[in-house]
């Protein structure tokens, strides 16, 4: 191979021939140091021997490298194969080692920018076609920033419990400021703070686990005994059922509500146990009026489950008028369906002398209440849709819906008799009257 004294101008003149693919200039200073040319570009090369075998490696394009760097670089690689080191080994290890710190300054940069928020917004999207209404409003409200205006009052809404903590980087996030925080909030608002950290808890385990913010939280941040020791206890509500003596002056009030959807609705809530959205969202095709059935969209099974429909109930249900797809329908709500039902039942509280009951403590209600019909504890928890506890309830125990609508009857029959109703099974739909 001819060599030459590389200079600027012998290197700028040097082409490819338009009859050939590529040519080769070599120097004559560097040794293995050339320039290949193609057509319509020009870079150093160094070419030598390692093991017997002819090796290649492009150094870069004429434009970046200048003729003494070049020269340098070759006298490097040559030095190298001297040594006995593959030259291309080198190469591929320092790419992959350029990977890998262009990878940690990402890790880095996410670390140092990304707020819990950020992940918190996703986690929320996520999940939203997934949660209820009243579960995914439950995530917002304690999280909103407050001081915005609200929709029927002048006042301004208050700041939810969790949002000092989504401001903060995720890496910044460990048990010593989450301690801090439920140590600040539970000065005023000790219920909100602890519903606050069980929300954060169950999202931070979903951020561990995903593929963007796993790499740079601290997942044992929400495990710290002192930690949990700062969380206020959880009360509970005692008083937020019905008594047996107090059926008869609750059924009284309710059923003379104006409003027949809300008075039916609230009386399926005792009567069926289910949760407050379950039964705002029963359609009407959920309802199998031959075989006496009501298909619940259950929070704990995907597939939801069925539960009897009892004769009572059933007599609600057939009086009220099908405006649209939802059994408890309304005609002013945005989506058609029953979306506030705690002024009514407040209401009826008030007039019939009552403590205030939540529309969820209903649901306790028929809990405590199933108990003086003997009902079994799986059949309760079937019912109502409780997650089971017990080997045998999730493996071994399948009751057929003949098996509960027995139980189901005997206990809408009890509280019946309890509130002063007489109802007769034979014919749902003939009037119903209070017994004096």
């Amino acid at each position: 191979m001819a060599k030459i004294s590389f200079t600027a101008g012998r290197v700028m003149e040097f082409t490819c021939p338009t009859d050939k693919q590529q040519a080769f200039l070599w120097d004559s200073k560097a040794p293995g140091l050339g320039i290949r040319a193609t057509q319509g570009a020009k870079s150093y090369i160094y070419q030598g021997k390692f093991n017997s075998q002819s090796i290649r490696i492009t150094i870069g394009d004429i434009k970046t490298w200048t003729i003494q760097k070049a020269q340098s670089e070759a006298r490097r690689l040559q030095a190298m194969v001297d040594q006995g080191k593959d030259p291309r080994q080198q190469k591929v290890e320092q790419i992959a080692n350029d990977k890998t710190a262009s990878e940690k300054a990402k890790t880095e940069a996410m670390r140092n920018t990304i707020t819990v928020q950020i992940a918190w917004d996703e986690y929320i999207e996520m999940h939203s076609n997934i949660w209820g209404v009243h579960h995914l409003l439950d995530h917002k409200k304690t999280s909103q920033e407050g001081g915005q205006p609200k929709k029927r009052s002048s006042s301004l809404t208050t700041q939810g419990a969790l949002y000092p903590v989504l401001q903060i980087p995720m890496a910044g996030i460990n048990a010593e400021v989450l301690t801090t925080w439920q140590k600040q909030e539970a000065k005023t608002r000790p219920a909100s703070a602890r519903h606050a950290f069980v929300l954060f808890k169950t999202f931070w385990t979903w951020a561990s686990q995903h593929k963007k913010y796993g790499a740079f939280i601290d997942i044992n941040a929400t495990t710290d005994r002192g930690l949990r020791r700062q969380v206020p206890t959880a009360k509970t509500k005692k008083f937020d059922v019905l008594q047996r003596a107090h059926l008869s002056d609750w059924f009284a009030a309710i059923r003379n509500l104006t409003n027949p959807i809300i008075s039916a609705y609230l009386q399926g809530l005792i009567l069926t146990g289910a949760r407050r959205e379950e039964l705002a969202e029963l359609k009407w095709e959920h309802i199998d009026f031959k075989l006496g059935a009501i298909w619940i969209k259950d929070k704990i099974e995907d597939e939801g489950r069925m539960i009897p429909l009892t004769p009572y109930f059933l007599s609600l249900i057939i009086a009220l008028p099908r405006r649209n797809q939802w059994v408890f329908n309304s005609p002013t709500s945005k989506d058609g369906k029953l979306a506030e039902p705690r002024i009514a039942h407040n209401r009826a509280l008030s007039i019939a002398g009552l403590e205030h009951v939540t529309i969820h403590g209903l649901r306790r209600t028929f809990a405590s209440l199933a108990e003086w019909v003997e009902m079994p504890t799986g059949v309760v928890a079937q019912i109502m849709g409780h997650a089971p506890n017990a080997t045998a309830e999730k493996h071994y125990k399948n009751r057929p819906l003949e098996l509960l609508a027995i139980w189901h009857t005997k206990y809408e029959a009890w509280i019946l008799e309890q509130a002063g109703i007489q109802f007769s099974h034979s014919n749902p739909t003939e009037s119903l009257r209070i017994v004096k």
